[in-house]
Parts: structure tokens; C-alpha cells; sequence
């Protein structure tokens, strides 16, 4: 999700700081249990391992491990949720997956709490847990470029877990190439494709899963993994090695969530040959005007009917928010589009129903011709830190209603009243993402009809007043649901009923049939991820308090 840094009540609210010294009381109280309610051995238990372990341990990796009130400890830990921030006893900054591989044999071996994070953008804080040993992928940053792809006319990339999009983005525009990834520059490439992954161009090339060639990932056991559309390569931890023409842990993770069948390690994508002119579109009305006038549902009419049609080389995001604008209008709604063709065609001009759709309410409309692609996707901006209760849901054609205009404009103009900030940001879908079958990967069956992954967050004025502020997420979520088929699991709140069927559909049962085969004993597990269920409790993973086992790499 693309959150856009509107002077929302984000930058109002505490500090990144301030929930980490609140944490660390929080933490020291935790810490002193003999087991969580996952039967994991905690810092401070008779069953915990004496410290002369982890010196030993760390003789064994070629990383470094980092403890609480050191410097390197205090930048690794903090959520980008930050609500959300939680404290690892120790911290594995790792440098390749041999080192991830020994951090799982180690923890299974002293029945530690394990937790995974790369950037630490899981909007429910599931890369991190109390007094659970972290794996941080964030040194794991390696590229390879492979021009001379026999899986891929225009190459292919591979990329360790740790590296965030903007810099492959980089490195892939040296050899006039280009790759689907987000617009959140700061987010890395695991949980990001592993939940799916959308793109501003994933109407031309699909989502970054069906880009996806091949992938590492370590399992429970401690095997590292190489999996791809041909079958499944496993060298087990005594160095023995099978191969087989099994893809069932290939097609769970095309979708089926971060880290639950293994933690990921490297992934390979394919490239794609640049666009012969890139244009971006950007087109903006107030709420209500300075004089008054409240033009939000003619401006929401407007773009709604143009989006069932729009040609597949348009791609990009519908933004609003509330709050005060320049001039002294109110509130926003933003069309940030790119154009991946020709620029003399039909399809280009089909914005120019837009562009010339009541001149006069504008605050901006206009088209900025592009080198590249990097060009129009580095002025994409993401905050570095927020706190928000984030909901989600896949709009179908038939879901832009005058019903759906109407609730978002409700809820945008309830900040007035309230003490609260609503926004969101509409990831265009469609095009060339209809063409896969709805159980080729594992994402939701709803991504291959949607016309929006539509991602909305509520800030809240005085984060303090917690209990207020979940309740009021949880009934905006459900109500925002109602008009959509599914949820994007990477952007999805935290009291989701029925997660199950919002997240994947009728690719659960077949999910969860692949986690019991690669992890029986459920060891990987987190938050409304596949088999949680048989370990969690839903009701107790609000705030920075709740305990969990080992959580995903989402990001």
C-alpha cells in the first residue's frame, strides 16, 4: 500500500521512540514467563537456554547478533507500523541463508519464539514478537541480472530478500529493463510477493507473482528449498539432496501469505523490455470547494464509470483523503496514473475524458511525459513511519456504485467530527491480470475480476485512546468489505472474521493441506495466515502486549 504523506493525524501522534521505550516496559514484564501460549521458552524461564548458547551460537554464523539498548538493536526494531513495535531478545542481522538456516535449527533446537523481518512494513506488526529470537534479512541484499534467460526472453533478476524495491528498480533500469514491483520504495520483496504483490503496472504484466520464476526459502526442518514450475529442489540439513517434480510449495507461495511454509531467502523475477513512452497523468479535485460547494460524488461518479474500461496500459493508484487543502478547499481526490505505450494512440486519449471533466473544480490535471519508467515510479513517495488501523478490499466492476462513493465520502468528512483521519489508496487492477486462472497461483480468486484493491486507514488523533480506535477500524473495515469480492492479505486489518475466505477463497483448503505436508507441526505461523488457527488466539494480538510464535517475512 502506498501510504501518501497527506497531513494526516500520523505525524500527530507518537513518536517511533516513544513506543519503543513504552514497549520496552511492556517487553521487560513479558519476558519473565516461563512459556507462551504457543509452549516456546521465553528470556527469563527455568527452560530458557543459558547465555553461554548464544555466544557459541554466534561463532557458528557469518552474521551479527544484537541485543537490546545497543545502537544497531535500537535501528533494527522499530515497526514502520509503529504501534506495532515489539522487542526480540536478540537480533540476527544475517548475511546469507546458511546463516538463516542455522538461526531455525538453533531456535527449534531450544524451542525459542522466532521471528522474521526484512523492512518491517507488516501492517499487523506479524515480523515481530516479545522475547522471540529475530531474523533480520535486511543485509541479505544481493542482486544477479541474467540477460540471456532461456525462461524469459527479456532476462530475469534474482534478488535476496532483503533488498527494497526502489534499489532493484535501479539496477534493473541499468540494463533498460523493467520489473513489477511496489510503490512503496522502502518495502522489501519478501512478504511483498509472497502476499501477491500489485503494481502500477500490473494491468500490462500482472502481479509480481505471476512475474515470479523461481524461489529459495528455508523450511521448518531446516532444508533450503529451491522451487520453481518444474518441481522442487530440497538439500535437507545432513547435506543429502531430492529433487522431484512436486510444485505445491512453488504455488503456495505465489499468494499464500509471508513465511508460513518457510522463510524466504531469494527470489527470481522476470524482466521486461521497456515501454516505448512512459506518461503520467496526474488529476486532482477538492471535496468541497472553497466556496462550499461539495463536488466529491460528481467527481467520484466521473472516475468510476471510466474504470471498468480503462485500457490495460493505464495503471497507477485513486488517492483521497480529508483535511484542509491550499486555497481553502477541503479534502482531495487524486488520480496518479502512467501510461506504459504509445503516446499517439486511443488508449492514451482515454484519459482525456478526465483532463477536460469540469476544468474550473480542478486543483491540478496534467500529463508529464516520462524518460522511463523509474522516472515517473522515484516521485512515488511512502511514509517512513505511520500508525493506523488499515482495512482492504478487492472492488469488483459492478462495485462502483453510487453506495461505495458515498461511504468513502462519509467516512472522509467524518475527520471533522470524529478526531480522526480517514484516507485510501485504489491500486488499479485488470488487464492483463484476468488472463491467469483464478487457481494458477494461491492469491484470492477476486484478484482475477477486481477492478481496485482499494487500501483505507484510519489515524487516529490521540493513539492513546486505543480501545476506541480499534473499534471504530474493525466496523469501517467490515462495512468497506461488504462492496468488494476478497482482501488483499497484505493490506488487511486486524479483526478480519472470516479470514480464511477474505484472503484466499477457495485456494484455502488446498493451502493449508500444503502447510500441514511442509510444516506438521505448525512452528511457522502468525496472524490470519494459513493454519494459525490451530496455534492462535485472534482475540489477543491487538497492541504491542500480544504474544505470538514464529511470524512471517511480509515485509
Amino acid at each position: 500500500m502506498l501510504l501518501v504523506d497527506i497531513d494526516d493525524f500520523t505525524h500527530r501522534t507518537m513518536s517511533p521512540r516513544s513506543v519503543m521505550w513504552i514497549g520496552l516496559v511492556v517487553g521487560a514484564g513479558l519476558f519473565q514467563v516461563c512459556m507462551s501460549s504457543f509452549d516456546r521458552c521465553l528470556p527469563g524461564a527455568p527452560c530458557f537456554m543459558e547465555n553461554i548458547e548464544m555466544i557459541k551460537f554466534q561463532q557458528t554464523i557469518d552474521g551479527s547478533i544484537h541485543y537490546p539498548n545497543t545502537p544497531v538493536y535500537d535501528s533494527l526494531v522499530v515497526q514502520r507500523e509503529y504501534i506495532y513495535t515489539k522487542f526480540p531478545f536478540a537480533i540476527v542481522l544475517v548475511k546469507n541463508t546458511a546463516d538463516v538456516q542455522r538461526c531455525i535449527l538453533f531456535a527449534r533446537k531450544w524451542n525459542l519464539l522466532l521471528s522474521v523481518k526484512t523492512s518491517g512494513h507488516d501492517f499487523l506488526g506479524r515480523s515481530t514478537a516479545h522475547g522471540s529470537l529475530m531474523i533480520h534479512l535486511g543485509s541479505m541484499n544481493n542482486t544477479q541480472v541474467n540477460l540471456s534467460s532461456a525462461r524469459n526472453q527479456a532476462g530475469e533478476i534474482t534478488c535476496e530478500s532483503g533488498n527494497t524495491w526502489i534499489k532493484v528498480y535501479k539496477e534493473v533500469d541499468k540494463y533498460n529493463r523493467v520489473i513489477i514491483g511496489g510503490s512503496a520504495h522502502t518495502v522489501s520483496m519478501a512478504g511483498y510477493t509472497l502476499g501477491g504483490g500489485h503494481s502500477p503496472m500490473s494491468r500490462m504484466f500482472g502481479m509480481a507473482v505471476d512475474n515470479l520464476l523461481e524461489l529459495e526459502l528455508v523450511t521448518a526442518d531446516g532444508s533450503i528449498v529451491v522451487a520453481n514450475d518444474h518441481g522442487t529442489h530440497t538439500t535437507y540439513p545432513n547435506g543429502s539432496t531430492t529433487t522431484s517434480d512436486n510444485t505445491d510449495i512453488f504455488w503456495a507461495s505465489k499468494g499464500g501469505g509471508g513465511g508460513t511454509f518457510g522463510v524466504a531467502t531469494k527470489f527470481t523475477y522476470k524482466l521486461h523490455l521497456p515501454a516505448p513512452q512512459v506518461v503520467e497523468f496526474v488529476c486532482s479535485y477538492p471535496i468541497i470547494r472553497q466556496d462550499g460547494q461539495d463536488i466529491g460524488l460528481p467527481v467520484f461518479q466521473k472516475i468510476f464509470s471510466m474504470l471498468p474500461n480503462l485500457p490495460k496500459e493505464w495503471g497507477g493508484y485513486l488517492l483521497a483523503s480529508g483535511g484542509p487543502q491550499k486555497g481553502g478547499n477541503w479534502g482531495s481526490i487524486t488520480l496518479v496514473m502512467n501510461y506504459y505505450g504509445n503516446y499517439v494512440t486511443a488508449a492514451r486519449r482515454y484519459m482525456d475524458s478526465l483532463y477536460f471533466f469540469h476544468k474550473e473544480w480542478q486543483s491540478t490535471c496534467f500529463y508529464l511525459n516520462r524518460t522511463t519508467f523509474l522516472d515517473y515510479e522515484i516521485t512515488m513517495k511512502d511514509i517512513e513511519y505511520y500508525s493506523g488501523y488499515i482495512m482492504n478490499t478487492l472492488l469488483q466492476s459492478d462495485s462502483f456504485t453510487d453506495d461505495l462513493a458515498k461511504f468513502l465520502l462519509k467516512e472522509l468528512k467524518d475527520e471533522r467530527t470524529n478526531h480522526s483521519s480517514f484516507s485510501f489508496t485504489g491500486t488499479l487492477l485488470g488487464g492483463e491480470m484476468m488472463k491467469i486462472g483464478v487457481h494458477d497461483t494461491s492469491v484470492h480468486p477476486g484478484f482475477r475480476s477486481a477492478i481496485m484493491s482499494l487500501s483505507a486507514s484510519i489515524s487516529w488523533e490521540n493513539i492513546m485512546d486505543y480501545s476506541a480506535f480499534t473499534a471504530r477500524g474493525a466496523i469501517v473495515g467490515e462495512e468497506l468489505s461488504a462492496f468488494g469480492d476478497g482482501q488483499y492479505p497484505n493490506e488487511a486489518g486486524m479483526d478480519v472474521v472470516h479470514w480464511h475466505q477474505e484472503f484466499w477463497g477457495s485456494n484455502y483448503k488446498r493451502l493449508l493441506a500444503i502447510k500441514q505436508k511442509w510444516d506438521p507441526d505448525n512452528y511457522f505461523t502468525c496472524r490470519e495466515c494459513v493454519g494459525s488457527d490451530a496455534v492462535n488466539d485472534p482475540t489477543s494480538s491487538h497492541g504491542g502486549s500480544h504474544q505470538q510464535p514464529f511470524v512471517p517475512v511480509v515485509g
